[in-house]
């Protein structure tokens, strides 16, 4: 969904890094450029083409987040114009990561999570019927299954991939 909504939001550009081969391939299936984790900071250096991202949607943390920031560090004196924001969302990779004093110095980078406390209420609430809006539309897929009440276990155990939605 995030590569959707960054498209449909305007994102020239689009990287994903993950670890997963088919995630990756279904992400390019979306027009998102990948980069394997295992490919190191350099993979990711390379997705991003020499760019700066402007944003950076973090879902996983940890070691992934360590590892982008390793990333797009820059080394010498030229002049910077890239304004990066790195919003944490999840941390399924780790509850903390290591932010290198170097990258604060040599980038012009906001770090912020994403959740309950880090916008007002009114905000996120007032951007529900955009989103649903793409979604009605057609225009933000939303990849789900449903479950009958009974099967509400199942839905619960089920996999990423795919939304859980129980019924009545």
């Amino acid at each position: 969904m995030a590569v959707q909504l960054a498209r449909i939001l305007g994102a020239e550009r689009v990287v994903a890094v993950g670890r997963d081969p088919e995630r990756l391939a279904a992400l390019e299936d979306l027009g998102a450029r990948t980069a394997s984790l295992a490919d190191g900071p350099e993979g990711i250096a390379a997705a991003l083409g020499g760019d700066a991202p402007s944003i950076i949607l973090d879902f996983v943390w940890g070691l992934v987040a360590e590892t982008t920031w390793e990333a797009i560090a820059r080394h010498g004196l030229e002049e910077d114009t890239a304004d990066i924001e790195h919003v944490e969302i999840g941390a399924l990779a780790g509850p903390t990561a290591a932010l290198p004093a170097e990258l604060l110095r040599s980038r012009r980078i906001q770090v912020r999570g994403s959740g309950a406390g880090s916008g007002s209420i009114e905000d996120i609430m007032a951007q529900l019927p955009v989103v649903m809006g793409h979604i009605a539309s057609g225009a933000l897929v939303v990849p789900a299954r449903a479950y009958p009440l009974e099967e509400v276990g199942a839905a619960w155990a089920s996999g990423a991939g795919e939304r859980a939605v129980v019924t009545f």
